[in-house]
């Protein structure tokens, strides 16, 4: 007991300080904010994690749809609370919020990923909004060596660079430097190598969490803003379709999020690419690629997203509890 309490204390001293890790994140985060702030409304906004911004051209959806387009995505691994939280502050009346999430988001009990681990430490805030269960799947995956690099903070004259940064992000916030050409060898041997996602499997184990991302909806509508959820592009894998509880998991996701109360367009099986349309993960796409799947998006979303989101939310019937605590994709 008396280790334990030293380490708590230990670990609980080094809370809310900078930590090197985070310092892409942070840069990207603060440009794509402040570019959405410095705009005037009505606005599109994309909250998702690092898929969409590699994955969505937001230049075409401002030529789509008349008016300027803002990519908040960074680095899915973040957790559901925090990406959308990051996000409220920007939101304004008549904006529209397109949220292409990653897959594993939807789910309450989503792994706690080393981005989590070095986000939360330096940001409490973040750790209290997590589900306890994973609060402390936070705390206890905290390292040693992670504590100390905390006491240190960001050394002096540190700066951030290798492909994810401020420094790689267009006006919009869309990831630049990924046409197919630029994909170098270490990038194909990683995708090559890499498995098939088991979402369906771990959402069996989870939880749907529409409490979270019903309460975004409420605040984003009480804003005067619109909501509506779209597929989120990944590689291609034949056990996505072979796995009863894989196709499942992607078939019935879209009524899942619309039981839930949440506008939906689109269907994940129609956002799986293959792997020569993928820059460095099973979710990045190359320029190529991203240009038609957002033309994908647009076609989905249709001529009036903003006024068929508000017409949804107004005549959808209200959502009932039976979604609450049910495995994610029933």
């Amino acid at each position: 007991m008396g280790a334990l309490c030293l380490w708590l204390l230990l670990w609980a001293g080094q809370l809310g300080r900078a930590h090197p890790n985070n310092a892409w994140i942070e840069g990207a985060l603060s440009y794509k904010l402040a570019r959405a702030e410095a705009l005037p409304s009505p606005k599109i906004l994309i909250v998702a994690g690092s898929s969409a911004m590699f994955g969505i051209d937001s230049g075409a959806l401002e030529t789509a749809f008349g008016r300027p387009a803002v990519n908040l995505g960074v680095n899915a691994g973040l957790s559901l609370p925090v990406i959308l939280a990051s996000a409220e502050p920007v939101i304004e009346a008549g904006d529209l919020v397109l949220l292409p999430l990653e897959y594993s988001l939807y789910n309450r009990n989503e792994a706690v990923s080393a981005s989590l681990v070095h986000w939360a430490n330096s940001h409490p805030e973040a750790l209290w909004a997590l589900p306890l269960k994973r609060a402390l799947g936070v705390i206890a995956q905290t390292s040693l060596r992670h504590l100390l690099e905390g006491y240190r903070g960001v050394p002096e004259g540190f700066t951030v660079n290798g492909d994810y940064g401020a420094h790689h992000l267009d006006l919009r916030g869309d990831q630049t430097g990924t046409a197919r050409a630029q994909r170098e060898p270490r990038h194909w041997r990683f995708l090559n190598s890499l498995n098939a996602e088991t979402y369906g499997e771990t959402a069996r184990r989870g939880r749907f969490d529409g409490q979270t991302l019903r309460a975004f909806r409420d605040n984003v509508l009480a804003r005067g803003a619109c909501p509506i959820f779209l597929p989120a592009p990944l590689l291609y894998k034949p056990y996505y379709a072979d796995s009863p509880i894989e196709a499942n998991f992607y078939a019935n996701l879209p009524a899942q999020i619309r039981r839930a109360g949440l506008k939906w367009v689109g269907k994940p099986e129609a956002a799986m690419y293959g792997t020569d349309d993928f820059f460095d993960t099973n979710y990045h796409l190359v320029d190529e690629a991203r240009t038609r799947h957002t033309q994908r998006l647009i076609e989905w979303l249709d001529d009036q997203p903003f006024e068929q989101c508000r017409h949804y939310y107004q005549t959808a019937v209200p959502p009932g509890a039976g979604d609450v605590g049910k495995p994610l994709g029933e």
